[in-house]
């Protein structure tokens, strides 16, 4: 495998991979690892020592609670191809999420906030730390990105067959000015007209850069968070009854803070029963939200 290009800059294709969002699961079931058969952690375990061969055991280590997530989020049979060691180290380069996301583990292990959380839920602290390392990355590259020229023009399409034609108007800016226009019937076969294949070839359109953010940074932390929450093995000596323990949420709000989500003033109250306001607000206006995968656009 030729060796992976250590370029720091995010992907700017107009457009994601069309087959790897065919591999993708939509709906996707979280599992945890204590889920996987044996058979399959020995296998990814496996693989892990082959794509890391200096490390071995410890990488193992390290990805342990990751292996859940990437075996569920891809749709393997579609895929085609079994899981290899080229696959993960491709998928975890470590070095790299180090050097972008600037988290350390040290610093992590003297998250007080976080140790207690970790060691409430029945954790082990190196694989949450890698999970989180994982997911910061490659949401933070997400968060860099914009909706390319091609997803907004299928946004407006959408928005045009939803509406009646004497619902639509467009305001269009002309140096400074700005003109109204009322007229539906017009503006849906103006933009029926397009040629949307056309529309990459545009060099102010060929990359991320354009238009509205993708991902708001709040729903970043909501996807962070509820899929830490959700793959990771948590164990629960209190039922739940649909709602969040004590300790999942000083945990949330744990990972907010080593995110630097959160002011790092106070953790002892930042990440307690004295700030849960904060991660039931987040939980809460971003319920239902699709979380995407991390790696979608990125592979």
């Amino acid at each position: 495998m030729e060796e992976i290009e250590k370029n720091e800059g995010i992907d700017t294709r107009e457009e994601t991979s069309i087959y790897f969002n065919n591999i993708i699961r939509r709906d996707v079931i979280p599992i945890r690892f204590d889920e996987l058969s044996a058979e399959t952690v020995e296998e990814f375990s496996r693989q892990v020592r082959i794509a890391f061969p200096q490390e071995g055991d410890q990488a193992v280590s390290r990805v342990k609670y990751l292996m859940p997530y990437i075996l569920q989020n891809i749709d393997w049979e579609i895929y085609a191809i079994p899981l290899q060691s080229w696959q993960i180290g491709y998928y975890y380069q470590r070095e790299r999420f180090l050097n972008r996301t600037k988290l350390d583990y040290d610093r992590f292990i003297q998250h007080e906030p976080m140790q207690e959380a970790i060691t409430a839920l029945g954790l082990e602290p190196e694989g949450v730390f890698e999970f989180i390392l994982f997911l910061k990355y490659y949401y933070g590259l997400r968060s860099e990105l914009r909706y390319s020229c091609s997803e907004q023009f299928d946004s407006l399409m959408e928005c045009l067959n939803e509406r009646s034609e004497a619902d639509v108007t467009m305001d269009v800016n002309v140096g400074g000015k700005h003109f109204k226009i009322s007229n539906g019937a017009f503006l849906r076969r103006m933009f029926e007209s397009v040629n949307r294949e056309r529309l990459s070839d545009y060099k102010f359109v060929n990359d991320f850069d354009q238009g509205s953010a993708r991902d708001k940074i709040r729903a970043l932390d909501y996807y962070m968070v509820k899929t830490l929450l959700d793959y990771l093995p948590i164990s629960h000596s209190v039922a739940r009854k649909g709602r969040y323990t004590q300790a999942e949420r000083n945990f949330g709000l744990s990972v907010l803070s080593v995110c630097g989500r959160l002011p790092d003033v106070d953790r002892e109250g930042e990440c307690s029963q004295e700030n849960n306001a904060t991660f039931d607000k987040l939980m809460r206006d971003f319920a239902g939200t699709r979380i995407p995968f991390a790696m979608e656009l990125f592979l």
